[in-house]
């Protein structure tokens, strides 16, 4: 039998599946264009009596003493295991679960998670054309707090490289099947009101 902890936090990476799949029977069933929405308040009320009982999130502790950029809303750090010469992270000091945790209201922040981000490799001076910005989806993550990767390319190695796919999407889609999205595909994704997920969107 599971510990409480583990049963909890079994419990809370099962949520995003029964998401899911709740999305894709409420087009499927209701022959709807886009999904029946969420109860937010159901949504919130399940984590957060989840979250009582699991471990504390490694990014929701992070502070300017402990050797961190941070500002009022968002936190800068390098990656522990850097993919490229410059790899850093941009993510919100608020706790939110991933990029599949994201909505139409969320655009405004991811927005500004690229301008943190370009900003800083700006200071690197890192050309344009030498930069990815993006986010991995679940359940292909390391860490359960939304965090973008802030990268200079080239990478480090054809294995590093394969580890951030960018797949460009067909037939009116902005992304195809693949468990990294760029940030500002995910801009557009969510600014037409549909959900970042691995399957093409």
């Amino acid at each position: 039998m599971l510990a409480v902890s583990g049963r909890s936090s079994f419990l809370a990476s099962l949520y995003p599946l029964f998401t899911s799949l709740f999305v894709m029977l409420s087009k499927l069933c209701c022959c709807q264009k886009q999904a029946l929405p969420l109860d937010q308040a159901e949504r919130e009320c399940f984590l957060n009596a989840l979250t009582t009982t699991c471990h504390p999130c490694i990014f929701c502790g992070v502070s300017k003493e402990s050797g961190f950029n941070v500002n009022e809303k968002y936190v800068v750090f390098t990656d522990i295991n850097p993919s490229s010469q410059h790899h850093l992270q941009v993510a919100p000091r608020r706790h939110i679960e991933s990029i599949k945790s994201l909505d139409k209201s969320h655009v405004q922040m991811i927005k500004d998670m690229i301008e943190i981000g370009h900003e800083v490799l700006d200071n690197l001076d890192v050309p344009p054309n030498l930069r990815r910005l993006g986010f991995h989806i679940p359940p292909y993550i390391s860490v359960g707090h939304l965090h973008m990767h802030v990268q200079a390319l080239p990478y480090r190695s054809i294995l590093r490289r394969l580890k951030y796919p960018v797949v460009r999407g067909r037939s009116g889609r902005d992304k195809g099947l693949s468990w990294f999205v760029e940030a500002e595909q995910a801009v557009r994704i969510l600014e037409k009101g549909a959900r970042v997920r691995i399957l093409p969107c």
